[in-house]
């Protein structure tokens, strides 16, 4: 019997495979008052999400909490701050809506958005040099 006939081979592209079991967010806060936000709090935020808006298959999702700027201010007035994240390439699409259902953090109403996704976290670390990855916005800039 032919094996892969049932069981296809991942496809080396796919970024859900076996090969590439992470992927990169590069998230932004954006709230009317400055944000002191820790690892912990974030990644609980984050859960809780996952938890409320996908059930048990969420609350099974893998998600670290690498790095979180200071916040800073917009030109528009707002603070904003930035979190990279790494998740399980299986589950990016899980993790990326619950991100964008926060709504509160610290009590304080706020906007959160991925604005890159990447399997390379060098990509999202780099600021000056184009890079691989996907840009939330192509043809703006993220809007504070």
């Amino acid at each position: 019997p032919n094996f892969h006939r049932f069981h296809p081979t991942p496809d080396s592209n796919d970024k859900r495979s076996p090969n590439s079991p992470w992927s990169y967010l590069k998230v932004s806060v954006v709230s009317p008052s400055p944000l002191d936000i820790t690892d912990l709090e974030f990644k609980s935020a984050i859960l809780q999400s996952l938890q409320v808006n996908h059930g048990k298959v969420g609350s099974l999702s893998h998600v670290d909490v690498l790095k979180i700027t200071p916040p800073s201010r917009c030109t528009s007035g707002y603070f904003t701050c930035h979190v990279i994240l790494r998740v399980s390439s299986r589950q990016k699409e899980e993790v990326w809506s619950a991100v964008t259902l926060i709504s509160t953090l610290q009590g304080t109403r706020c906007a959160v958005n991925t604005i890159k996704e990447s399997p390379l976290l060098v990509s999202l670390l780099s600021t000056n040099s184009p890079t691989p990855g996907h840009h939330r916005y192509r043809h703006q800039p993220p809007v504070c």
